[in-house]
């Protein structure tokens, strides 16, 4: 797969997440948060177990991830996904939004502090341009910084470790199925005992809910996710995190044509400086003649 090509497709898994901010919102009225993960997620693990299954069955199969990877990345996604949906649940879907897309500050910091990997100069401007368009997107305020915003936040530190720790795995053992599936499993697995606990499930609520259930889990995780990991073979994590970022100009898209909600002119201005900070990763190194794919991926 072409650099170019992983860069749009992770360009299509934004959308994919953008629009789930607005069914993890909306399956809240008829189910509780822990519900809502480990019904999605059991659904994305079922999705790519075969494939998962096919992967290891091949006579040249990739490495299994080490255990101490492994660990990681699951507590990571699972901590971070939960905390994520508790956080909606508590916030706006604006303040969400802005919020998580503080992960793309935190990835290249993730790939700095703990690989010790020198970055190409031009990560920190673009994930800076980025991070000024996500506030601009929300108008300019957080409206008060809520329990649900502190949830949201750690869900970032959750998704920043994610991505690195993913394009750190997938350099090692190219079986992105088998990381996929395990992911989805270790989620589900941590969400069932908050669901059954505190939230006590009913059949009627999970069919009311099974439109933003159904999309959460085909969709958002058993397609978007999994080609997240697939792209990131061929993408350095801190520039997917940067295009992953424009997650939240179509979510603030979706909550226009879906939820009613309007741009100002302050968010349309947010949209461009985020474009343009996606452009910035893509077209800067090359106007420059300098091939720092090395410098910005994090070591394997």
């Amino acid at each position: 797969m072409s650099r170019l090509k992983a860069d749009l497709l992770l360009l299509l898994v934004a959308l994919i997440w953008g629009l789930a901010f607005i069914a993890e919102k909306v399956a809240l009225d008829n189910v509780g948060p822990c519900t809502f993960v480990a019904a999605r997620f059991s659904i994305s693990a079922l999705l790519v177990l075969p494939f998962a299954l096919k992967e290891r069955r091949r006579a040249d199969a990739p490495a299994f991830p080490s255990p101490k990877g492994l660990w990681l990345i699951c507590a990571a996604f699972s901590a971070a996904v939960i905390l994520q949906q508790v956080g909606i649940g508590l916030t706006t879907v604006t303040n969400a939004g802005f919020i998580t897309g503080l992960y793309v500050i935190f990835v290249p910091a993730v790939c700095g502090l703990f690989y010790g990997q020198k970055l190409s100069k031009w990560v920190f401007p673009a994930a800076f341009l980025s991070l000024a368009g996500i506030w601009m997107l929300s108008g300019g305020s957080l409206s008060g910084f809520s329990a649900g915003d502190a949830l949201v936040f750690a869900c970032a530190v959750g998704f920043a470790l994610q991505v690195a720790l993913a394009g750190k795995i997938m350099a090692q053992t190219k079986s992105p199925f088998t990381l996929s599936c395990l992911q989805y499993a270790a989620v589900t697995l941590a969400a069932i005992p908050g669901a059954m606990m505190f939230e006590h499930p009913t059949l009627a609520g999970l069919r009311a809910a099974a439109m933003p259930i159904l999309y959460g889990g085909i969709m958002s995780g058993g397609i978007a996710y999994t080609l997240q990991i697939v792209c990131q073979q061929h993408t350095p994590a801190p520039d997917s995190a940067i295009i992953l970022s424009s997650e939240s100009v179509f979510a603030a898209i979706a909550g226009a044509m879906l939820l009613g909600e309007r741009l100002t002119p302050l968010a349309y201005g947010g949209c461009a400086l985020i474009t343009c900070a996606i452009l910035m990763t893509e077209m800067m190194p090359l106007l420059f003649r300098r091939k720092d794919a090395g410098l910005t991926s994090c070591p394997p």
